[in-house]
């Protein structure tokens, strides 16, 4: 299954839907390849570090998985060797932030709800500044409780879209990222040596 599956229009979730969202994502987090949601950061690290609670970090350096050549991200640097390291498929993913699809009569294709942002609305959301900020944290554990309190609901692409904080974010995201990419190619990755990269 792709996400925690279909519902029809007007779904009203309960708190009894939100714990089998967190069992679902659980089961994901616990695989051998959990350790990617860690790795992957922003706020599947998030969601990642609540539903394991204190085991989350110690998954993040048992790894890569025996399948990481299946489900995996290639980091290339400008010289040298290809490394390889675990990833979550889109799937896995959208259950990581709690996705239904919704038979909507007027719509062509479905329409997602979700619990949590899903990384491309988290990205232009204003709330990813490249790392994750006190802001964030704050901004989480008001979404938390609010589900937990039974008024947070699931919402729609184009809801987790409208949500800007920060204007400049985005651009000082871009910023970040390209810097970071730069240092891991020309700094890190020619003095790393990993039983997981090819020639």
């Amino acid at each position: 299954m792709d996400c925690l599956g279909w519902r029809l229009q007007g779904f009203r979730p309960t708190e009894w839907d939100y714990r089998v969202y967190e069992e679902r994502a659980y089961e994901i987090l616990v695989s051998l390849r959990g350790r990617a949601a860690i790795l992957h950061g922003g706020l599947i690290w998030r969601l990642a570090l609540e539903i394991l609670g204190s085991d989350a970090l110690e998954r993040a350096v048992q790894g890569p998985s025996e399948g990481v050549f299946e489900y995996a991200q290639a980091v290339k640097p400008r010289h040298g060797p290809t490394y390889y390291d675990d990833a979550l498929t889109s799937e896995e993913i959208d259950i990581i932030c709690g996705t239904y699809k919704i038979a909507d009569s007027g719509h062509k294709d479905p329409v997602y709800w979700s619990w949590w942002p899903r990384p491309a609305q988290w990205k232009s959301s204003g709330l990813n500044m490249g790392y994750w900020t006190e802001f964030d944290e704050g901004w989480f554990q008001e979404r938390l409780a609010s589900i937990q309190g039974g008024s947070g609901t699931p919402l729609t692409s184009s809801l987790w879209r409208s949500l800007k904080y920060h204007k400049g974010a985005i651009k000082l995201r871009y910023a970040v990222d390209k810097e970071s990419a730069q240092f891991l190619s020309d700094v890190v990755l020619p003095n790393f040596a990993s039983p997981c990269s090819l020639a």
